[in-house]
Parts: structure tokens; C-alpha cells; sequence
């Protein structure tokens, strides 16, 4: 193996049922393997790069903040919404083998109702079937179909060029990594 990923339960998508965050999972890790780390979930900003190198990661990786941006292949309704999101906008969807992290919309309201009254999982898995990805990834049923989408959606408030973003976390980890230190001289 060259390398290991740790992706901690805050970010979106599909994930097992151990509920580890970036924060504990990558120094967990970092304290066994001697090759490098790339870490995700929740990471939107230089500030987010900085607490996962600061962890212990290599190198890290975003995946909901690339999808709200110009260049991404995602829906313009499915960016519209993920920028839109605030605060608390995702929510954990229980299936068979997995967890899956996804921005609430009608479809994770929907879809936790049929959970929690008993349907049987061949109902809910025909219900995802007919409200998969692709139908919000790509035809742009946003509010109907399952998006996929990290706890980091809360921290996006603007569609930008992914140059842009790659920019800012280059321009700005020099300014949080002062403050970081002005914090930790402060303290002593």
C-alpha cells in the first residue's frame, strides 16, 4: 500500500457504521502506519487543512466543496442547494450495509419516515432506486433524489472556480497557521 485514507463519519457519502470523525480517526491512524495519510471530511478551507496536517494527515482531500463549484459535473440545483445549506444540513440515512451522509432535502425526510415505519428493505431500497444520484446529480431533482454531501456544506456559502478554491487555501494556511501560533504563545 502506498498510502491510507481516512475519512471520518462527517463527511459525505457512503460510510461503515463506526462513527470516528477526521479528528479521532486521523491521529488514530498517524500513530500506527508509517506511510502517508490523506485525510477527509470536513475540510472546506485552509483552516480545515491545517487541523488535518496538524492531525497527523499527509495531504487531505475535499469532496463536497469541489462539488459546489463552476467546473464540477454536478447540477446546478444540486450546487445551488449545497450552498444554500446551513448549519446542521445534512443528516445520516441508514441502509443495508452502509451509512450514508446526504444533504436533508425531501428525499431524507421521506425516506426516514418509510425507515422508521417499518419498511420492509426491499420498500426502501426500490424508493432509493427510484430516487438515486443520478436523478439529482444529473437531472437536476435536487429536492427529490438523494445528494450525497458532506457536514462541510454548512461552511459553503458561494459558487466558485475550483482555481479559486485551491487559491484560497494557498493564499490563506500562512494566515491561520500565525493565528495558531499567536493562540499558542498567548496561552503560555
Amino acid at each position: 500500500m502506498d498510502a491510507v485514507i481516512c475519512e471520518g463519519f462527517e463527511a459525505g457519502g457512503h460510510k461503515g457504521f463506526t462513527e470516528l470523525t477526521t479528528f479521532v480517526l486521523t491521529p488514530m491512524v498517524a500513530d500506527v502506519v508509517n506511510i502517508p495519510i490523506v485525510a477527509g471530511g470536513g475540510i472546506a478551507d485552509a483552516r480545515g487543512v491545517l487541523a488535518a496536517l496538524s492531525l497527523g494527515a499527509d495531504g487531505i482531500y475535499m469532496g463536497t466543496r469541489f462539488m459546489a463549484t463552476r467546473e464540477s459535473a454536478s447540477h446546478t440545483n444540486v450546487k445551488e442547494a449545497i450552498v444554500n445549506g446551513q448549519d446542521a444540513c445534512t443528516v445520516s440515512i441508514p441502509k443495508d450495509y452502509m451509512i450514508a451522509r446526504d444533504l436533508t432535502n425531501n428525499f431524507t425526510t421521506e425516506y426516514l419516515a418509510l425507515k422508521n415505519s417499518g419498511a420492509t428493505p426491499l420498500e426502501l431500497n426500490t424508493y432509493l432506486n427510484q430516487h438515486d444520484q443520478f436523478r439529482s446529480q444529473y437531472l437536476g431533482q435536487a429536492d427529490k433524489s438523494e445528494i450525497c454531501c458532506g457536514q462541510v456544506a454548512g461552511l459553503i456559502s458561494e459558487l466558485r472556480g475550483a482555481d479559486e478554491v485551491i487559491r484560497d487555501v494557498v493564499e490563506n494556511i500562512n494566515d491561520c497557521f500565525e493565528k495558531l501560533k499567536q493562540k499558542l504563545v498567548g496561552t503560555f
